[in-house]
């Protein structure tokens, strides 16, 4: 049941009259079967994995937590977390394996089919219940008793599509005194909603049908063209799981639930590490605490040597969470040797311009551009259908001057799917909404309607996603659901 389809507003709707009508002490349990409803929408077998991966994770905390020897909490962690991982490990192996060699024996490895393999939110659930058990046997948060609140905390389904991954002790504190959100709260979520779906229809679906065309076959387009597709595509990517994160924050707000921020602008950062600070965030965040930060520890003997293996580790890790091949891995890698350079450079950089003041300017208007670009430029490995495929496209960047080559300077938009019209609407729509995240981030953001009633506020922003929903009717599928 996708965000994007009427069934699931009308889910939504039903659920919100069953969590607010209910007593509210019973609004956990409430919120944990409506959580199961959604999932088993999509497969019983894989609600049931859940629901077990669930009372495993919620024993072993306790046990971890009882355990009185060192040693004996370390073991148990060790088999809960390395059970988790090798269980998202299978699954994906499998995916992997589908997509890889199904083909080459003559079968077929749809994207329908791999989802039938991997469950859906495994990646999301799996770190969840990884970093609850670490932060156990730190001691960074006790062993949670109420077995509902784990199973919420796995399950909640605003999240488990596509995340944020939100971190246990945030999510346990808002369960444990959960109660209706008020109406100024319940406004931001319905206006959330409405964000996340307008950048989803109105940039990141029309985007698709450009980019699609052009990784089908990169070698039967222009360099001007492939270019254009590759900036589409880190549009596209960044509108898309941008809007579903806003979707799922939006859903949460109804609940009385706020789950973390995503994004913060993060196209236009200075430098790399920035831009993985403000891209992906609660992934990463989740990474430098659980794998980064420990390793780094670990290897601090090997000074700046230690350093570049947990960078290059935690920037692998990054790409193979999305799925194990070699495109991703390619990801990975290069995000690692921007990360490496970046941070073995960044000190003596700051020196440079420091004593220069009137390069400043430049820098700033040249480190954003340079990081956007190099971005884009790993984005091919995210989205190419092949390894030679993404090879393929970056020597197609390159322009090809033989009397056989597609024409340097060709643009022709009838070829790539779309229209000129409607790509200048998407390049205003994703000006608008950048506009719109940077004022509310920084709290410039006007309720223009807050002196109405609020009755008429709710219904406003109800009808507006109802008519998003009519005019682009079942949409692409998100991106990051796969994941």
């Amino acid at each position: 049941m996708s965000f994007l389809s009427f069934n699931f507003a009308i889910f939504l709707g039903l659920a919100l009259l069953i969590f607010h009508l209910g007593p509210a002490r019973w609004r956990p349990a409430l919120l944990l079967a409506l959580s199961f409803a959604f999932y088993l929408t999509w497969s019983l077998p894989h609600a049931l994995l859940l629901a077990a991966v669930t009372a495993g994770v919620y024993a072993t905390a306790l046990w971890i937590e009882r355990r009185r020897t060192e040693q004996g909490k370390r073991a148990l962690m060790a088999l809960g977390v390395m059970t988790l991982l090798v269980l998202l490990f299978a699954f994906k192996s499998a995916g992997w394996f589908l997509k890889e060699f199904l083909p080459r024996a003559g079968g077929t490895a749809s994207n329908s089919a791999l989802l039938v393999i991997v469950p859906l939110g495994l990646s999301y659930y799996v770190f969840k219940m990884v970093g609850y058990l670490l932060d156990v046997y730190w001691e960074k948060l006790p062993a949670q008793r109420n077995f509902v609140s784990v199973a919420l905390y796995g399950a909640f389904f605003p999240q488990i599509v596509s995340g944020p991954i939100q971190r246990a002790g945030s999510f346990f504190d808002q369960i444990e005194k959960i109660k209706s959100p008020g109406d100024a709260e319940f406004a931001v979520g319905l206006r959330r909603i409405l964000f996340g779906l307008v950048k989803k229809v109105a940039i990141a679906d029309q985007l698709s049908v450009l980019v699609g065309n052009i990784h089908r076959n990169p070698s039967g387009f222009s360099s001007l063209e492939l270019l254009a597709g590759a900036y589409c595509f880190s549009i596209q990517l960044y509108a898309d799981f941008s809007g579903i994160t806003d979707i799922a924050i939006g859903i949460g707000l109804l609940f009385g639930v706020k789950g973390p921020e995503n994004f913060d602008l993060p196209y236009y950062s200075s430098n790399i590490q920035i831009f993985w600070r403000r891209w992906h965030m609660s992934l990463t965040t989740w990474l430098t605490d659980y794998l980064f930060k420990p390793l780094q520890m670990s290897l601090r003997n090997l000074e700046q040597v230690g350093l570049c293996l947990a960078i290059f580790i935690n920037m692998i890790a990054i790409g193979l969470w999305h799925g194990l091949t070699w495109t991703y891995l390619a990801f990975g890698i290069l995000n690692g040797i921007y990360m490496t350079l970046s941070a073995l450079t960044l000190k003596q950089r700051n020196v440079f311009f420091k004593t220069r003041p009137a390069l400043a300017l430049i820098r700033a208007i040249a480190g954003p551009l340079l990081t956007f670009h190099l971005v884009v430029l790993s984005h091919i490995f995210f989205r190419a259908e092949s390894f030679p495929s993404a090879l393929k496209f970056i020597t197609g960047l390159i322009p090809r001057w033989h009397g056989n080559a597609v024409p340097v300077l060709r643009f022709d938009l009838s070829l790539l799917g779309m229209s000129a019209h409607v790509l200048m609407l998407c390049a205003i729509a994703f000006v608008a909404s950048e506009a719109v995240t940077w004022a509310t981030r920084r709290q410039y953001w006007i309720d223009w309607f807050a002196a109405a009633p609020v009755f008429f506020r709710r219904a406003l922003y109800a009808s507006l996603i109802a008519l998003v929903l009519v005019l682009f009717q079942g949409g692409v599928a998100f991106i990051y659901a796969r994941f």
